[in-house]
C-alpha cells in the first residue's frame, strides 16, 4: 500500500486459504481417482477371470462331450482316413473334426460334439460321423434349426433310405431344395421322414421321392407328422392293396 510519506509497503502475508482449499481438492480428486482405477482395473480383471471361467467351462463341456461320442462309438479303436488321405485313431480324427467345424462354422464345437453323439447314437462308426459331419452343419447352418436335432434327423433318414454317411451334404442338399421350394421346413420335414422313411427306405423309394412327395403335401397344407401318417398309409395299402384299392390303381 502507499503511505502518506510516500513509501511503498507490500505485504508479503500471502493467504494460504485458497492454496490448501486447491491442494484438498487435489488430494480428493487423486484420491477419487486412485479409486477409479482400482475400480476399472477391477473390473477388468474380474471380466478377464468370467472369461478365463467360460474359456474352462467350454473346454470341459467339449471334452465331456467328445468322452460321450467315445463311450457311445468306442472311436478310438477305430481307425479313419482323413480328408488329406492320413489314417489317425478314430477319437483324434472326430476330435479334430468337431474343432474344425467349430472354427470355420457358426457353431462351437461343443455343439459338433453333440451332433456326433447323435451320429454314434445312430449305429455310425467313426468313418461315417467324420464324413458326414459336415453335410449335417451345412444343413443346420442354412436352415437355422439346432445342430443336434439336425443331425437326429439325418442320421436317421440316411439309415432309414439305406444311404452311405458320405452322402450327407447330397442329402441334406435334398431337403434344403424342400424346404426352400414348398411351404414347410427342415425340423417339419424330419418330423414327416420319421414316419414314413423306414417303410420308404423298404419298398425302394429314394430320398428324392419321398422328399418330392412331402413338398408336395407340405404346400396343400399337410405337414409334419400328418403328412408322415397319411404318406405311410398311402404307401402301404399300395403295397398291399384290397381289391377295390388295385382296382382304383388300375384305372
Amino acid at each position: 500500500m502507499t503511505l502518506a510519506d510516500g513509501k511503498i509497503i507490500i505485504d508479503t502475508s500471502l493467504d494460504g486459504t485458497g492454496f490448501s482449499d486447491g491442494l484438498s481438492k487435489l488430494g480428493s480428486m487423486a484420491a477419487k481417482g486412485t479409486k477409479a482405477a482400482v475400480t476399472s482395473i477391477t473390473a477388468v480383471g474380474t471380466a478377464l477371470i468370467g472369461c478365463a471361467t467360460y474359456a474352462i467351462k467350454v473346454g470341459s463341456d467339449f471334452e465331456a462331450g467328445m468322452s460321450q461320442v467315445e463311450a457311445i462309438s468306442s472311436a478310438s479303436s477305430q481307425t479313419v482316413t482323413t480328408a488329406t488321405g492320413q489314417m489317425v485313431d478314430g477319437l483324434s480324427a472326430l476330435t479334430e473334426k468337431a474343432k474344425e467345424m467349430g472354427a470355420s462354422t457358426k457353431f462351437s464345437a461343443t455343439e459338433s460334439s453333440e451332433a456326433l453323439n447323435y451320429m454314434a447314437m445312430a449305429g455310425w462308426d467313426a468313418q461315417a460321423m467324420y464324413d458326414g459331419l459336415a453335410g449335417i452343419m451345412t444343413l443346420a447352418a442354412a436352415s437355422g434349426e439346432d445342430l443336434a436335432a439336425t443331425s437326429d434327423i439325418v442320421t436317421d433318414a440316411l439309415t432309414a433310405f439305406k444311404m452311405e454317411a458320405s452322402e450327407s451334404v447330397h442329402f441334406a442338399d435334398v431337403l434344403a431344395q424342400v424346404s426352400a421350394s414348398a411351404n414347410t421346413n427342415v425340423g417339419l420335414l424330419g418330423e414327416t421322414f420319421k414316419y414314413v422313411a423306414p417303410l420308404c427306405g423298404t419298398l425302394g423309394y429314394s430320398a428324392e421321392d419321398a422328399a418330392i412327395a412331402i413338398g408336395l403335401m407340405a404346400n396343400s397344407g399337410i405337414k409334419g407328422s400328418q403328412a408322415g401318417t397319411a404318406l405311410k398309409t398311402a404307401l402301404a395299402n399300395m403295397a398291399a392293396p384290397t381289391e377295390k384299392m388295385a382296382g382304383a390303381m388300375d384305372n
